[in-house]
């Protein structure tokens, strides 16, 4: 995946633009730019409309705005300014490209929460530009068939219809030539798309949210350039047993109706395989807390919540103490009961 394109700029909204904002501008430009109206803006025609099928679209958007790691970094200032660096861009691009370094790429990373707090290896596969094999990368196969294009008379623009800036020319891409021997394989673009697997070491402690930074990773870069890096941002996946709240780490933790009220020393497996133990006070109630610092995620906590199991069979002998227990306990009440009638009436 290639850097992220700003969307906004290209529809020409803010940020916080509103549904009916974004559909207004979309259709203004769509119908300005509409290849029926000039079919050399195709390219541009087609960028509006990926803009607004994913601002259009709220899930699409939030999860767009999720990837943006420096937001300032896209802000614009109009559209006008925007069309002139497309075209502009088309103009660099086409022409015999400089050395350049490749783009970066950005991607997700889901992990359990196992793979975060411990960290692991993680195999990732994506596609990304390589350079061509077949013609080294030099668009052409031996030396370049070069010859004047026809269409723009070599100056690789053109100006018509209703816009005053020029147009790269469609013909020869701006160059202002025709390379008749072009590579088959990349069409003279120098790269093709190739899937990529790579090893990723996911350092323990890896929070939601984080950016994995793979230097090297991303598209390759022209004229032996560097190639781009490859971002990762991390999403932890929900827990069957766990739940993680910013850093810290809740988890139920069933006791017996005895441990709840003799009080216990629990063994609870960890995440990383060591038992720890939980202390559980006298007179435990249910719903109540158990706070072990340090063992959450960057010194977070790991939070336990009691639950007492009350138990739906009972063996004959259970039985037999638990109503000895409720006969002890009404004996008790009575005799607390008597006691204050006793004293009221000594008065």
């Amino acid at each position: 995946m290639a850097r992220l394109k700003d969307y906004y700029a290209i529809l020409g909204v803010k940020r916080d633009a509103t549904e009916q904002e974004i559909k207004a501008a979309y259709r203004q430009l769509a119908k300005e730019y509409h290849p029926d109206v000039n079919k050399d803006y195709e390219d541009l025609f087609k960028e509006i409309n990926e803009a607004y099928s994913v601002l259009s679209d709220k899930d699409k958007r939030s999860e767009y705005d999720s990837l943006l790691i420096n937001p300032d970094e896209n802000k614009i200032k109009n559209f006008t300014e925007y069309i002139q660096e497309f075209i502009n861009s088309i103009f660099n691009g086409e022409k015999e490209q400089k050395p350049k370094k490749g783009e970066d790429i950005k991607l997700k990373i889901f992990l359990t929460l196992e793979e975060a707090y411990l960290g692991t290896s993680k195999e990732v596969e994506y596609e990304k530009w390589i350079p061509c094999p077949d013609c080294n990368a030099k668009g052409y196969i031996g030396e370049p068939d070069k010859v004047l294009c026809e269409a723009c008379e070599g100056t690789g623009k053109r100006v018509s219809g209703i816009f005053s800036f020029p147009r790269p020319c469609s013909v020869c891409r701006g160059r202002g030539y025709i390379i008749k021997n072009a590579c088959s394989t990349c069409l003279g673009r120098k790269r093709i798309a190739k899937k990529s697997k790579i090893i990723v070491q996911i350092p323990p402690q890896t929070n939601d949210g984080d950016i994995l930074k793979v230097i090297g990773k991303g598209h390759a870069g022209f004229g032996n350039k560097e190639p781009g890096d490859l971002y990762l941002r991390v999403f932890i996946q929900d827990h069957s047993v766990y739940k993680k709240v910013g850093n810290d780490i809740h988890v139920e933790l069933p006791i017996s109706y005895a441990d709840a009220v003799l009080g216990a020393n629990i063994k609870f497996r960890w995440i990383d395989g060591k038992d720890i133990d939980v202390f559980i006070q006298p007179g435990a109630e249910c719903g109540s807390q158990k706070v072990l610092p340090g063992l959450g995620f960057q010194n977070g906590n790991l939070i336990f919540h009691i639950k007492i199991q009350i138990p739906k069979q009972l063996s004959k002998k259970q039985q037999k103490l638990i109503e000895e227990l409720r006969k002890l306990e009404h004996e008790e009440d009575n005799k607390s009961i008597f006691s204050i009638v006793k004293n009221m009436l000594q008065k």
